[in-house]
């Protein structure tokens, strides 16, 4: 891949983690207000609880996307950015710009759920 198009990814990953770390700051503060507004009943206290887990649950989505995108940043500082971990081939651009953190080619994807099926 040309380094033109490896910028193009890197700065594609560079905004995902922003996006993301803007994300958990603003779902982190929004867990603090929370019951934050007055006597609760056992009912509102529950649903409080409730949206707080949910809360958290997409910050742990969200973490392992940011492990990803850290994974694929280190590969393009590593020169081995779009190459299949399983194969070894070149993952092609079009997939890479619908998943940038693809880690494998669409080929090897494939077999790979077909077997867990």
């Amino acid at each position: 891949m040309d380094k033109e198009k490896l910028e193009f990814f890197k700065k594609k990953l560079l905004k995902m983690r922003e996006a993301i770390l803007d994300k958990s700051k603003k779902l982190k503060e929004d867990s603090y207000t929370l019951g934050t507004d007055g006597i609760q009943d056992m009912a509102d206290a529950a649903s409080n609880a409730y949206n707080a887990d949910i809360l958290m649950s997409i910050s742990d989505n969200d973490l392992n996307l940011l492990k990803e995108i850290d994974s694929s940043l280190d590969k393009i500082a590593g020169d081995s950015y779009g190459i299949c971990e399983e194969c070894e081939e070149e993952i092609t651009e079009k997939r890479l710009e619908a998943n940038p953190v693809a880690r494998y080619c669409i080929t090897c994807k494939r077999m790979m759920e077909e077997k867990r099926i």
